[in-house]
């Protein structure tokens, strides 16, 4: 089960340094079924690394990663800087794509280079442009383009991201999560011929809602936003996380 904080840009660096700190040092337990990736913004990643590095079950991640390695692009990380600090790369964020026009192919190519310098791309998809009669044909864009780029069976995680629910504390309705998160995968084994994808839910997630999504069936995971920003309602989440794990 993947528990993802994503810290966006909301924490200067000593700030995340701090939070950082309170999780290494209250993270007593390893939950032994459990992956926590923090994506701290670009400039907090190497003090943040540093501090919980030694922590097995926290990995690191970027919030974004660049197309290609040959362009020169300011202002852009290469992936292969990132690879020496991250594990993980955030892509497709609903925030990116509507407030800075990332289109669903520049995603896709994002994700290709990231796989391809061993990076673990954690997709985000939104029903974006669905249709009333097609409400997952958005959806179904954005997976076809990321497998136009990608090869079968690359390593990679899908998080869907209800429009809606992104940064307003109201969360998704946990019907029409568990329906899309199917239909998620029956898009990626028609695509690619297997459904053997982690899919995880993002919107608004907190303590008193987490185990609600986790115990869905086919949701292997939550990201977290503005919840991940505290080291007492970050943790427990993860303690809520762990708890539901055991239970299925």
């Amino acid at each position: 089960m993947y528990i993802l904080a994503n810290w966006k840009n909301k924490l200067s660096l000593e700030s995340s340094k701090r939070l950082a700190e309170g999780i290494y040092s209250r993270l007593v337990h390893q939950y032994l079924n459990i992956e926590i990736v923090i994506f701290p913004d670009d400039i907090s990643l190497l003090g943040v690394k540093s501090i919980l590095d030694s922590l097995s079950i926290v990995k690191i991640g970027a919030q974004d990663g660049p197309m290609d390695k040959t362009s020169s692009l300011t202002g852009s990380i290469s992936t292969s800087n990132l690879r020496r600090f991250c594990d993980y790369v955030l892509l497709g964020h609903s925030e990116r794509r509507t407030i800075l026009g990332e289109t669903n192919e520049m995603v896709a190519l994002k994700a290709a280079e990231a796989i391809e310098l061993g990076l673990v791309p954690v997709i985000c998809v939104t029903k974006g442009n669905g249709t009333a009669f097609d409400p997952y044909s958005g959806i179904k864009a954005q997976l076809e383009s990321i497998h136009d780029h990608i090869r079968r069976q690359s390593n990679y995680l899908i998080a869907y991201e209800p429009i809606d629910a992104i940064g307003t504390g109201i969360s998704a309705d946990t019907e029409e999560v568990k329906n899309t998160a199917a239909t998620i995968r029956k898009m990626v084994s028609g695509i690619q011929g297997s459904s053997d994808i982690p899919v995880l839910y993002g919107g608004s997630v907190n303590p008193k809602n987490v185990s609600s999504f986790l115990s869905l069936e086919g949701i292997d995971g939550v990201l977290v936003g503005g919840e991940s920003l505290t080291v007492d309602s970050f943790l427990k989440i993860v303690k809520k996380a762990s708890d539901t794990q055991n239970l299925k």
